[in-house]
């Protein structure tokens, strides 16, 4: 088996494997709101404006998020248009680049075996994978981090036995890569970045039992580069702009860590119950990789003393915080499938045991996935008995139901397929046939995830936003204002093209003045009547899919 790997070109395999698992059908699903669209309209403004030193949105100062993600976006509708696929696109390129990092890092932890493995079980996780086919900019931000924390572990690996004049060398271009990305993480997301990355270092320094790390003037360089690359973006809007932007900049993040933002809240163990079920199979593997054992290596013990400092921050910092939104821990999913990895390599090379407790964890939570699948076209068949279990409690969710969206029976086999799958995989565990084991869950986990993305997606936004998108795009092309009522969303800026050219109206403006150019507002049908009589110069012009569409008569 080995003969014949060493035979295949493992980034070739990577780069067609990601391209294969990420870059087919991206744009065959609108954006999500709030933040996939989000982020794609202060793109498509960067290309409208021609204003690419701050981020706007409604072409206004979008104080929320640097911008160098969008900046990517921005390169990828120039070539590609203003689109879905084109938003998408970089997380696509981003998970490739994850995959060869992966590969390398593993490669030179342990050997290209490690690696390849280490590349595989990361998108073989749900949502992972999944990211890599979105809008958001997590996955650049996550690839950042990690890679300047795995320069930053070089700083600590054992290097006596290294001429000194190389060592100095190699500390130095570690340090110099390290903020570098750390840098870069922070133009993509702001200061959380550093914060993160200092607060691993933090609690490996405790975990050393506050043993040196690195020397001071190492410690200044790494702050010079860091500070050099931030002030690509930072110094530059200061100089040009003044402070006004950037100090609106920082009180909105300190504000997303300190208070619940757009009741985005939950319990204290959210991103537990997010990692285990969202980062399956991994997590199941999670903890028999965390203790170190004989067979291992200098160089893996030390990432392991990285890997787990930085999973604790991550899993302890956005259980503390307020604001509780699903992708804020997706950094942890690298430390996660290094565990997962480490404890797979060694379980195939009969080093580590697969116990009792991994195969009840293993049902479990695949047998609830792929109940899950295999309910949701089981609903969708029903979607009538679902409204009559709700019954008037939630008129905009039973409206939401009634679009017309088809589904088989036959779908719910995919789900069935993926639980057999997983018994089946079981049973090779069970008689030690280990490697057809994780070879079947890795690959069954695969396909799952493309049938969820490619063929369930499109389906359920069709319940959740599709009448209104559909209706945004009618407007296309039209100098016209459309505000949403009573939620809060950036689709109609993006799927309408809002001109450059209308001047900016507060939504009270818009609903209470004259306005040379037509206004459009959509609400949720259970908040139509209190806005027809609030304002009664508000036309009803149709209601689709729990969505009211109305346009303002100027009298």
């Amino acid at each position: 088996m080995m003969k014949f790997l060493d035979k295949i070109p493992f980034k070739l395999l990577l780069i067609l494997l990601g391209a294969l698992l990420f870059i087919p059908f991206l744009g065959e699903v609108h954006l999500f709101d709030w933040d996939e669209i989000n982020f794609a309209e202060s793109a498509r403004e960067m290309l409208e404006t021609g204003n690419y030193l701050q981020v706007q949105i409604n072409y206004l100062p979008f104080s929320e998020k640097p911008p160098f993600f969008i900046w990517m976006q921005a390169i990828s509708m120039h070539f590609f248009g203003v689109n879905e696929f084109a938003a998408r696109l970089p997380n696509a390129l981003i998970g490739i680049a994850t995959m060869l990092s992966l590969l390398a890092i593993g490669k030179r932890l342990k050997d290209k075996y490690f690696g390849l493995l280490w590349a595989l079980v990361y998108v073989s996780c749900f949502l992972p994978a999944l990211y890599f086919r979105s809008a958001i900019i997590d996955p650049v931000f996550n690839l950042f981090i990690f890679v300047g924390v795995y320069f930053a572990s070089r700083l600590t690996e054992n290097d006596e036995f290294i001429d000194r004049k190389m060592r100095r060398k190699s500390r130095n271009k570690a340090v110099l890569y390290s903020g570098f990305f750390i840098g870069l993480a922070v133009l993509t997301k702001g200061p959380v970045g550093l914060l993160l990355f200092s607060l691993c270092y933090l609690a490996l320094f405790i975990f050393n039992r506050f043993k040196r790390l690195n020397s001071l003037w190492e410690l200044i360089y790494f702050f010079i580069v860091c500070g050099i690359t931030i002030s690509v973006w930072y110094g530059l809007e200061w100089y040009i702009n003044g402070p006004a932007f950037l100090i609106g900049f920082f009180e909105r993040h300190i504000a997303l860590l300190t208070t619940q933002d757009a009741g985005h809240g939950g319990p204290f163990y959210y991103h537990l119950i997010v990692l285990l079920m969202g980062c399956f199979p991994a997590s199941i593997f999670l903890f028999g990789g965390i203790k170190n054992h004989k067979f291992s290596t200098g160089l893996l013990h030390n990432f392991q003393k990285w890997m787990l400092s930085l999973l604790i921050v991550v899993v302890l910092v956005f259980s503390l915080v307020q604001t509780k939104i699903v992708h804020y821990s997706s950094l942890a999913y690298f430390p996660l499938t290094f565990f997962a990895s480490y404890f797979i390599y060694y379980m195939l090379n009969g080093k580590r045991k697969w116990e009792w407790y991994h195969a009840a964890l293993f049902l479990f939570v695949g047998i609830v996935w792929g109940i899950a699948i295999s309910l949701v076209p089981v609903l969708g068949k029903n979607v009538d008995v679902i409204i009559r279990i709700i019954n008037g409690k939630d008129l905009f969710a039973e409206s939401n139901l009634r679009a017309v969206v088809y589904w088989s029976f036959y779908e719910s086999l995919y789900g069935l397929f993926y639980i057999f799958a997983l018994v089946l995989a079981g049973i090779f565990f069970a008689v030690k046939q280990k490697r057809f084991g994780i070879s079947l869950l890795l690959i069954s986990t695969c396909l799952v995830i493309q049938v969820v993305t490619i063929l369930f997606t499109p389906k359920i936004e069709k319940y959740t936003q599709g009448a209104a998108i559909e209706f945004y795009q009618s407007k296309k092309g039209e100098l016209c204002y459309i505000e949403t009522l009573g939620f809060k969303s950036y689709a109609p800026l993006f799927y309408a093209e809002k001109s450059k050219d209308l001047p900016y109206y507060s939504q009270q403006e818009l609903l209470n003045e004259y306005i040379e150019y037509p206004v459009y507002f959509v609400c949720k049908i259970d908040k139509k009547d209190q806005y027809t009589e609030d304002f009664p110069q508000l036309e009803v012009l149709e209601e689709k899919n729990g969505f009211v569409f109305m346009q303002k008569q100027n009298y």
